[in-house]
């Protein structure tokens, strides 16, 4: 078996008071870049007539140093156990972070042909990351966070669970039905408009299409109206929660200075996934 790849790390909240491992409230931490898996076992030998007459390799506990490419307020708040107010993340010595389930997939290289090996663990906790920058030099150096956790048996003794599938999307099934996602797709925005003197979208509007721009505005705010019935509508403004909105009705203004805003609209039906529509607002005077 060749492993060849390594995606979509998930965890869900662990929970054992009713006597069995239950999962909630299941994300998607980031997109993966390596995971380096350790585990200790014991190593105990009992010896009879001058000889190994049985060893005790069980095991003790794992560790896992996860790299992804970035590490979000909202995810390290659910991650650590931190206080997420107002797009203010707040650490205090007392956090705790919480049990989680946690799992990833790759593709392997089995008998010539291509597999997806889904792996799932079944109590770990993550602790706080180290936190590394510098200055722009001459080269970009890209610098991308590792968290670490620890690995450790269930309620019923079990700490990791593993299966081949033919496809990827069996694979990322597997991993949503651990971690209680949805598989299927909500339907998305059914229509887009944004105004703001001389403003102009681009790409027009089409469904499915999930990636504009809305460049030369001159006006001091602009507005964004968003159409999607049955969906919950949330508008983040530079990855900060701004508002809810409503299918079909404009937002509240949304202030604007020379240069560019990132406005992200997370649409989302009941019992599917969401789907995240990204506006990059130009104001050029």
């Amino acid at each position: 078996m060749k492993k060849v790849g390594l995606k979509y790390p998930v965890a869900a909240i662990y929970n054992d008071s009713t006597g069995t491992p239950v999962y909630s409230d299941g994300f998607v931490i980031a997109k993966a870049m390596s995971a380096n898996i350790q585990i200790y076992r014991n190593n105990e030998r009992l010896h009879a007539d001058d000889d190994i007459d049985e060893i005790d390799q069980s095991f003790i506990y794992g560790t896992e140093s996860l790299g992804i490419n970035e590490l979000t307020l909202e995810k390290q708040s659910i991650l650590l156990g931190h206080a997420l107010e107002n797009g203010e993340l707040k650490a205090n010595q007392d956090d705790i972070a919480p049990y989680l389930g946690h799992g990833f997939y790759g593709r392997i290289r089995r008998d010539g042909a291509d597999k997806w090996r889904a792996i799932w663990f079944h109590k770990m906790q993550f602790g706080e990351p180290n936190d590394e920058t510098e200055t722009k030099g001459e080269k970009v150096a890209f610098k991308t966070p590792t968290i670490e956790s620890m690995i450790m048996k269930d309620i019923n003794g079990d700490w990791k669970s593993e299966k081949v599938f033919d496809t990827e999307a069996d694979a990322i099934a597997w991993l949503h039905g651990k971690v209680g996602l949805p598989v299927t797709a909500s339907s998305g925005l059914t229509d887009l408009a944004l105004t703001g003197t001389g403003g102009a979208l681009t790409p027009s509007f089409a469904a499915g299409k999930t990636l504009y721009t809305f460049s030369g505005v001159t006006a001091a705010s602009v507005t964004v109206t968003a159409t999607a019935a049955n969906h919950t509508l949330k508008l983040y403004v530079d990855d900060v929660f701004n508002q809810n909105l409503t299918s079909g009705v404009a937002s509240s203004a949304i202030n604007m200075a020379i240069g560019s805003k990132k406005l992200k609209i997370v649409a989302q039906e009941a019992g599917k996934t969401s789907q995240t529509t990204e506006i990059v607002v130009v104001k050029i005077s």
